[in-house]
């Protein structure tokens, strides 16, 4: 007896997740339709195959053919947009209707603009330039203040290897 309680109790154990699993396939949110009447269906963490051809009364293998998918195929991904009803198409009406426009032509009426009287703009004068300064003829090439620069540094290293390295004999 005591063994056959215990069978009873782990059979309800073991039962208890099953009906938890589907449970959660039932918590599939169905989508609305959009205004041609086409249903898309966002998957979500959760969402199963299985679970949302439940929710709208289809069997898989219809979706993902729906979808452009083999019929044997079962793989979802998160964030994926699944069809489950195709839209339909508006038809356009054969018989024309009359649209009455109302127009009432109106006389135009010529308003003369006004013109700016036109200014004198004043014309360039000429100004002269003066003269380079003697500081802009000497170094007013900069080929010329290169050298110099150089010239000069070269004197100072020479006077640097003079007067620095080279010891006077006592």
């Amino acid at each position: 007896m005591k063994k056959s309680g215990a069978l009873l109790i782990f059979i309800l154990i073991c039962l208890i997740p099953l009906r938890q699993a589907s449970a959660k396939q039932s918590s599939v949110i169905v989508s609305t339709p959009q205004a041609d009447g086409a249903i898309y269906h966002p998957i979500v963490d959760g969402d199963t195959l299985e679970g949302i051809a439940a929710a709208y009364g289809m069997t898989p293998s219809e979706i993902m053919t729906l979808n452009g998918n083999s019929s044997d195929a079962t793989e979802i991904y998160i964030g994926q947009f699944l069809l489950i009803r195709r839209g339909e198409v508006a038809t356009a009406t054969l018989e024309p209707t009359a649209t009455i426009a109302p127009f009432t032509p109106q006389p135009t009426i010529v308003q003369p603009s006004r013109t700016a009287i036109p200014s004198k703009t004043p014309l360039p004068t000429a100004t002269p330039t003066p003269p380079p300064s003697t500081t802009q003829v000497v170094f007013g090439d900069s080929k010329r203040i290169g050298l110099t620069l150089t010239g000069i540094s070269l004197i100072g290293i020479a006077l640097v290897v003079i007067f620095g390295f080279l010891k006077k004999p006592k």
